[in-house]
């Protein structure tokens, strides 16, 4: 398979000159408000070329010339750095999609309104069409207020929330449940088998801590009737640590107060199973999206993972390349902990005693098949 590239500069396309000075480039896509971002470095020596403008918009697609290539988004150069002796020139730029209009204080606020209500408000403030999962937007509130802050700090607000996380991307702003591999239709977004034969040798490492654990999670709220400050529980799922996490946020009401409460316990509980592997360069990886190891080694495969960031690059020293963080989907923390122990032990024995009895008989065989997460294995020649 062949990589390829393809880049616009201001919806021009660039020329061979370009593609002859490229050394690297590296499209971030990640989950969440964290904005997308692009980096270029380009071969500066003699002739010079000339030097990026700010705000110049780039459009990225890359892909395989027997395949085809995708879009990888529309991003605005907001840093140029220039290295000298030997020359180089370093582009950095960030999602177009992000509008800066978000950054701005208003002080309002929405009675009697839905979390829905209130993200497709503050999108249709901003130019952009409202994606909403009903998982997280059917919350109504009684009231709820914006006080010199940003309608970017709004989001980020209900979206700790409840458990959510919100994005600009192609001209929507998608309010979503974090964690659970879907988009704001509700639909699950395509997740695939990463076996062996695709994966970079020496980046597949799996992370099972306790390290900033907390066994419970505690609320605030006023209490209008009794006048005064009361505040909530919520044990953890996943954890039996002394420790204990206090919100700062006062809520309005017992319910709000423990809904937030809730949503904090299942983010901590997804920090202490994490992963980290670096693929064969495929498209279809991004930010969001599932996937599950496959004949990698018992008590990681079939572990449902979500993925944080998913990092394409290109050089022409290594090729085309996708680095993949990823944290387990949400829901999964407790089971696939206790399936991977389970499988680190008395399963494991049980295949080295099959593994033994192959061996006498003649047969060879691989480990099962991992679990099923609705999505395409990748392996074989390409991507799928």
């Amino acid at each position: 398979m062949t990589p390829q590239i393809e880049i616009t500069v201001d919806g021009k396309p660039v020329s061979g000159v370009f593609y002859s000075r490229l050394i690297s480039i590296r499209v971030t896509d990640k989950e969440g408000t964290r904005s997308d971002t692009i980096d270029l470095k380009l071969d500066d020596s003699h002739p010079f070329a000339e030097i990026p403008r700010r705000g110049a918009k780039i459009s990225v697609a890359m892909g395989y010339r027997e395949t085809g290539v995708q879009s990888m988004g529309e991003f605005v150069v907001d840093e140029v750095e220039l290295e000298c002796l030997p020359y180089a020139i370093n582009v950095q730029g960030k999602a177009a999609d992000m509008r800066e209009t978000l950054k701005a204080h208003k002080n309002r606020h929405w009675d009697d309104m839905t979390v829905k209500d209130i993200v497709s408000e503050i999108a249709g403030d901003h130019g952009l069409s409202p994606a909403v999962s009903d998982a997280v937007g059917d919350h109504n509130y009684k009231w709820f207020g914006q006080v010199d802050e940003s309608d970017m700090s709004v989001l980020d607000r209900l979206a700790a929330r409840h458990d959510a996380l919100f994005t600009v991307k192609d001209g929507k702003l998608i309010f979503a449940e974090k964690g659970a591999g879907k988009s704001a239709s509700g639909k699950a977004v395509g997740g695939f088998i990463l076996t062996p034969d695709k994966i970079v040798q020496g980046t597949c490492k799996v992370s099972m801590s306790d390290r900033g654990s907390f066994g419970k999670v505690v609320g605030y709220y006023q209490d209008k009737d009794d006048a005064e400050r009361k505040e909530i529980e919520v044990e953890s799922d996943v954890s039996d640590s002394p420790a204990v996490y206090r919100l700062r946020e006062a809520f309005s009401s017992e319910e709000e107060a423990t809904k937030a409460a809730r949503s904090k316990s299942k983010n901590l509980s997804r920090g202490g199973l994490t992963t980290a592997v670096t693929a064969l360069g495929d498209t279809s990886i991004r930010a969001g999206g599932g996937f599950a190891y496959g004949n990698v080694r018992p008590g990681v495969d079939g572990i449902p993972w979500i993925i944080e960031t998913a990092e394409h690059s290109f050089s022409k020293s290594d090729g085309y390349k996708t680095a993949i963080q990823g944290k387990v989907k949400s829901g999964d923390s407790e089971k696939s902990a206790t399936a991977a122990d389970k499988t680190n032990g008395t399963e494991r024995a049980a295949k080295d005693k099959a593994g033994a009895a192959a061996v006498g008989s003649g047969s060879t065989g691989g480990s099962g098949a991992p679990a099923d997460i609705g999505g395409n294995v990748i392996s074989g020649d390409g991507p799928e």
